[in-house]
């Protein structure tokens, strides 16, 4: 499991931008390169697949709002969820670009092979309490073992992460609805 800090969406999405646009292509593939970097310092670039972390934790601010990605790798094969307490508050179309646009630079998946998904986490009530939502469910993610986070994912759908017990009256049970494979949430 790896936590990118706040900053790091923030700053693929600039490069991304820059990668998008022909003329800085190459200027920013060097700067994605840093961003890897900055995930796994020590792992050489012919390493890169399969020594990334399974699990990387995204905090994203947008729209002054917070919300959480999760990349998962397996294989040849990467899924990307957006965890969003205020949905609609943060373009999901456009974190799935960066993430996906990042991975597929980085390491050598086929953009085909990225799956997306959304994630029903508990929406809340006021304009104002996004980043406690999102620390709640890192923290939940956190006390997961690796293994119960691979099972959950593969085997599950993602059907949950955690229950966050240690806020009174919270409980968070993740959904996960991947794009390609089922047609919506089940009823």
């Amino acid at each position: 499991m790896f936590y990118v800090n706040t900053f790091w969406f923030t700053k693929a999405s600039e490069l991304v931008a820059r990668y998008d646009k022909t003329n800085h292509a190459e200027e920013a593939m060097i700067k994605i390169t840093r961003l890897r970097k900055s995930i796994c310092p020590e792992i050489r670039d012919e390493d890169m697949q399969r020594s990334l972390p399974a699990w990387i934790f995204v905090p994203i601010h947008g729209n002054n709002h917070w919300s959480l990605a999760i990349i998962q790798i397996h294989n040849d094969v990467a899924m990307l969820a957006h965890l969003d307490s205020f949905q609609g508050t943060n373009d999901q179309e456009a974190i799935f670009h960066v993430l996906r646009t990042v991975l597929c630079l980085i390491v050598p998946i086929d953009p085909d092979l990225v799956q997306t998904g959304i994630m029903n986490v508990e929406q809340q009530q006021d304009g104002y309490s996004c980043g406690k939502h999102v620390l709640q469910m890192l923290d939940g993610a956190a006390k997961k073992e690796s293994e119960e986070l691979d099972r959950c994912f593969r085997e599950e759908g993602l059907r949950y992460i955690a229950t966050l017990d240690q806020v009174r009256s919270f409980e968070v049970v993740f959904g996960i609805y991947l794009s390609s494979k089922l047609p919506g949430p089940p009823m």
